[in-house]
This record gives structure tokens, sequence and C-alpha cells, in this order.
């Protein structure tokens, strides 16, 4: 559950980008080998609110592939977690 709500004013809405099926830009492929090593990941329902400094292309990066960029962030620090895990190794 949201803890607080983002109000928008006019002239934000206005500026707002329209996106229809017509205008969305084309998602490219990961291709067939990232999807054989995906794994799928679930979002939990206990989570902490905190603030990470990133640099400004990974961001964009996110940004620019995800409606919602913070789960994009979460789904990749989640499998790098899992995966060292996996391994057996508990520090970067």
């Amino acid at each position: 559950m949201k803890q607080y709500t983002v109000h928008l004013s006019p002239t934000q809405v206005r500026k707002m980008a329209d996106y229809t099926v017509d205008t969305a830009n084309p998602k490219e492929s990961f291709g067939p080998a990232f999807w054989r090593e995906a794994a799928p990941l679930y979002p939990s329902r206990n989570r902490k609110l905190v603030r990470l400094r990133l640099d400004p292309e990974i961001a964009d990066w996110f940004a620019s592939r995800k409606e919602d960029p913070h789960a994009g962030i979460n789904a990749v620090l989640r499998a790098y977690v899992e995966r060292r895990r996996a391994d057996g190794q508990k520090r970067a």
C-alpha cells in the first residue's frame, strides 16, 4: 500500500506525452538466449524505502525501458542477489 500520493498540476499534466499504440516506440528484443536463462521474479510485499544514487545513464536506461523504473532496478538487484546466493557467495 502506498504511503503517499503524487498530485500533478494541470501544467504538468499538459506537458506529459500522450502514448498510443500508433506512436509507441517499438521495444527491442533481448533475444532467445536471454529468455532461456531468465527466471521469473516476483515482488515482495514488504519493501523498504531507501535512497540510492545511480549514474545518470543507468537511471535513464531503466526509465526508458520500463513503465516503472524502480521495478526494473529492483528486479536486476534481486536477480543478482539470488545468483550470488545460488553460487554460495555472501559478499560481492
